[in-house]
């Protein structure tokens, strides 16, 4: 299989990220802490602890790419939402997140959704959270916008993904390490190398952390809140949904 061609088309990219997680699915969440060497779990918790802050009294929450449900339970139970919605395209990480709910009693209702076309009405969502989701999309200006289209205005958007390292030496080290490392890291979890893989080129095809952020200001966003890990290797954004914004080329749906 060439990587290549399949990140660059957009219905291939959608059909190979969907084939991808389902595979990674099963022991996904230990996977993440360890290859991250346990930074992913601080990391969401200082993201989790910014939308707190920030978050209206009982929030209707939406979970993006929701994997396994870690990011979107733990924010329903910090927030006491009144809600809490969590959608993803792959249907063995929705099958975790169920087992998940079940064991934890989480109030996370899940949804097989695509981001880019969000099976929900307009200004109907105080909250999104997403994580490592917006870098697999197909088109991330699009699924900015149907993520502004969703939150109200005031709304918060909180984000974390590997970023593109903005200096060129670093950003190859990087890239070069994720690559094999994640290709190891494939072949001994589910003997399919390319499955980490492709997170080496997949951050390679992505925004910079600072190209994101003029992404997220075109949707009608602005950053309240940054951090930057790993050299630029990893963004966490927190950014409200700017009153009146919204991109006149996002449709409207009432219902």
């Amino acid at each position: 299989m060439d990587i290549d061609v399949h990140l660059e088309d957009k219905v291939l990219k959608r059909k190979y990220v969907t084939k991808m997680f389902d595979i990674l699915a099963p022991g996904y969440d230990s996977f993440t802490r360890l290859f991250s060497f346990g930074m992913d779990r601080g990391w969401k918790a200082l993201l989790i602890e910014q939308g707190a802050m920030r978050a209206v009294s009982r929030p209707r929450i939406l979970d993006l790419a929701c994997g396994t449900g870690d990011l979107g339970s733990e924010l329903a139970r910090r927030t006491g939402s009144r809600l809490a919605i969590g959608l993803d395209f792959s249907a063995q990480m929705l099958t975790e997140a169920q087992r998940r709910s079940r064991s934890e009693g989480s109030s996370l209702h899940l949804v097989a959704c695509d981001m880019l076309e969000l099976c929900l009405p307009d200004s109907s969502i105080d909250l999104v959270s997403i994580g490592y989701g917006l870098r697999n999309t197909a088109d991330v200006g699009q699924a900015l916008r149907e993520i502004a289209r969703v939150i109200r205005p005031g709304g918060i958007l909180l984000n974390l993904d590997f970023c593109r390292p903005a200096g060129r030496l670093w950003r190859e080290l990087f890239i070069g390490y994720m690559w094999n490392a994640g290709r190891l890291a494939g072949w001994l979890w589910h003997r399919e190398p390319i499955v980490y893989g492709y997170l080496a080129p997949s951050i390679r095809r992505y925004l910079t952390i600072r190209d994101f952020e003029s992404a997220l200001r075109a949707a009608g966003f602005e950053v309240e809140w940054r951090a930057s890990r790993l050299g630029g290797g990893i963004g966490l954004h927190v950014a409200r949904r700017i009153a009146d914004s919204l991109p006149s080329s996002a449709p409207s749906r009432s219902s």
